[in-house]
């Protein structure tokens, strides 16, 4: 056994030493199925986003918001966002993510009862802390459970479409909800999406089932992986330091709280901004949800392709995610600073929409340099890390359009800031992002890793 072999072996844990697992056989169309159900689940996660912005301009009559007291509402719904990811995500480890899913989507509906109920501005914060909390650990369980179903080199394709449903979601609804709130009050569109979430816990309950691929060896069939072994598992510090964690949230971050400060402020601004209809202004919105949903599909499909053809993961994912998001902030500042009128709606439509279309292969950077058995946990708290601005996002934009001249040029202070660290996060990622030579040194891939290790204490898996 080579040196490096014998080093990446320190400080892990095999289970069990004697019995490794084998690839698993299993239906490709339960997998797909998965997959779809998810997808559907996503697209109602990010309805449930985007529903605030939508519904700002009646919403803030009614209930008699200021600015800032409505941004402090959508920046309510980050506050236990994170926290209820990881806790979640830690029991991702122990419990079954399709039970955990179905708890999930009744949440939601519930979530919704003190704004219908108590309609003021308690009432509209109860309710986003509660949805929040609820919506928090949805992406991360998602991505984990998909990728139960799929092998490394075929999972970037079902992933994207489990992420295609939070664009799909935008531009689905947003017509849809504008609607409703137009013609028949606010109030509708909770209802609708509360009745929404319990159809598809419904309907969770009879197609959800878990993934045969349990283990980290059993799913590798990249280049260079070896054969299936015993499954291994890291000290958390070791998967935490490794750069395929912490160097996509360089970029997917700022991506994060420009999805946030637009869901909550875009709206608004096509209107009042640059004149927009509410009739238009939903199927505007609709259009940047289609730019993320197929930007998903398409630049997950590319990556895909290149790492099939050989093509380090570095470059085919972390040089790659930098990359669209860097594209994505020079949009939004062109946007900001040199276009007017229908072409800087146009220009800011694409540039928000592309911002999050890489997030699909940033749980895959993560997955890469994760034991499956502690997979749940590492997306949950990467997910966590990746959304934790987004608290503060909606609330400094709202401070902006109070304290600016006008309503107008506080938005585009706020848009151009959110561009310039799109800029900035997606130089870093691409920089620093190093997936091939993590999975080297922490023994996931391309070395012997059978030989038992001493176990751990409790505190040092910590």
């Amino acid at each position: 056994m080579s040196t490096a072999a014998r080093n990446s072996d320190v400080g892990a844990i095999r289970h069990p030493a004697s019995a490794p697992p084998t690839r698993s056989a299993h239906s490709p169309i339960r997998g797909w199925a998965i997959a779809v159900m998810l997808s559907a689940m996503m697209a109602i996660n990010f309805a449930d986003k985007s529903v605030l912005g939508l519904a700002a301009e009646p919403l803030m009559k009614d209930l008699g918001l200021t600015p800032s007291q409505f941004g402090l509402a959508g920046s309510v719904f980050f506050l236990l966002f994170g926290v209820a990811g990881v806790a979640v995500g830690f029991l991702g480890n122990r419990f079954t993510s399709t039970r955990l899913l179905l708890l999930i989507a009744l949440a939601w509906s519930v979530s919704m009862l003190p704004l219908l109920l108590v309609p003021s501005l308690a009432g509209l914060l109860v309710n986003r802390l509660l949805l929040g909390a609820a919506e928090g650990p949805t992406a991360p369980l998602a991505g984990h459970a998909v990728q139960k179903w799929f092998s490394e080199s075929k999972r970037s394709v079902p992933t994207s479409m489990v992420f295609l449903g939070s664009g799909l979601g935008v531009a689905l609804a947003a017509p849809l909800l504008t609607y409703l709130i137009t013609n028949f009050g606010w109030q509708s569109a909770i209802w609708c999406l509360a009745a929404v979430s319990l159809l598809w816990a419904a309907g969770w309950k009879v197609v959800g089932r878990e993934g045969p691929l349990n283990t980290y060896d059993s799913a590798a069939d990249l280049p260079g992986d070896s054969a299936p072994t015993a499954e291994v598992r890291l000290p958390y510090r070791r998967l935490f330091a490794a750069s395929s964690w912490w160097g996509p949230i360089l970029a997917l971050a700022p991506g994060y709280c420009a999805f946030a400060l637009f869901s909550v402020w875009g709206p608004s601004y096509l209107v009042h901004g640059l004149g927009f209809s509410p009739h238009t202004m939903g199927w505007l919105i609709g259009v940047y949800g289609l730019v993320a949903a197929f930007g998903h599909v398409f630049f997950s499909w590319l990556s895909g392709v290149l790492v099939r053809r050989g093509i380090s993961t570095r470059w085919s994912r972390g040089v790659y995610t930098g990359a669209v998001v860097c594209l994505s902030g020079s949009l939004l500042v062109a946007a900001m600073t040199i276009a007017t009128g229908s072409a800087a709606a146009w220009l800011m439509l694409v540039g928000f929409g592309l911002a999050n279309t890489v997030y699909t292969i940033g749980y895959l950077l993560v997955a890469e340099s994760s034991p499956v058995g502690q997979r749940s946990a590492m997306l949950a708290t990467f997910n966590s890390v990746v959304t934790a601005g987004a608290v503060l996002a909606p609330v400094v934009a709202g401070v902006l359009v109070d304290a600016a001249a006008t309503p107008t040029a506080g938005y585009r202070t706020a848009f151009l800031w959110s561009g310039l660290l799109l800029v900035l996060g997606g130089l870093g990622t691409a920089v620093f992002t190093r997936p091939d030579r993590d999975t080297r040194r922490l023994g996931l891939r391309g070395t012997d890793i059978t030989r038992p290790a001493t176990p751990l204490s409790r505190q040092e898996m910590e």
